[in-house]
C-alpha cells in the first residue's frame, strides 16, 4: 500500500488522471464544435480527435480558443459554445502539459516505487 503514497506514484496517478479528463474534454469540445456548429468548426480549422492526438497538434485548438479567436466568426451560437469550453479546454491542456515533465521529474529525484522494481 505504501508504493500508492510514493511520490512518483502519486505523479503517475496524476498524469493519467490528467491525460483521461483533458482528453475527455477535448474530445466532447471536438465533437459537439463539429456536430453543432458546423460553421465555427470550420472557423477554427476543421480540428478533429485524431488531428488534436497530442499536446503539439492540439496546441492551436487551445491557442485558438485562448487568444478568443472564435470571436471573429459570424456565428453567435458557436461564439458562445467556445465562451462556455474555453477555460475547461485551456485549463485541461496546461494541467495535462504541466504533469508529463511532473512525473519524469518524480522519477529522477525520487525513483519508482520499491515495490514496482
Amino acid at each position: 500500500m505504501e508504493s500508492i503514497t510514493h511520490p512518483t506514484a502519486i505523479a503517475l496517478i496524476y498524469s493519467l488522471g490528467m491525460l483521461v479528463i483533458g482528453s475527455a474534454i477535448q474530445w466532447t469540445f471536438l465533437i459537439k464544435l463539429k456536430k453543432h456548429h458546423p460553421e465555427q468548426w470550420q472557423h477554427a480549422g476543421t480540428p478533429t480527435i485524431m488531428s488534436n492526438g497530442d499536446l503539439v497538434k492540439a496546441w492551436p485548438t487551445t491557442k485558438y480558443l485562448k487568444q478568443k479567436l472564435y470571436k471573429e466568426s459570424n456565428s453567435s451560437s458557436g461564439i458562445k459554445f467556445c465562451d462556455l469550453y474555453r477555460s475547461p479546454m485551456i485549463y485541461g491542456y496546461f494541467l495535462t502539459a504541466i504533469s508529463v515533465p511532473l512525473f519524469f521529474a518524480s522519477i529522477l529525484l525520487f525513483g519508482w516505487p520499491p515495490a514496482w522494481s
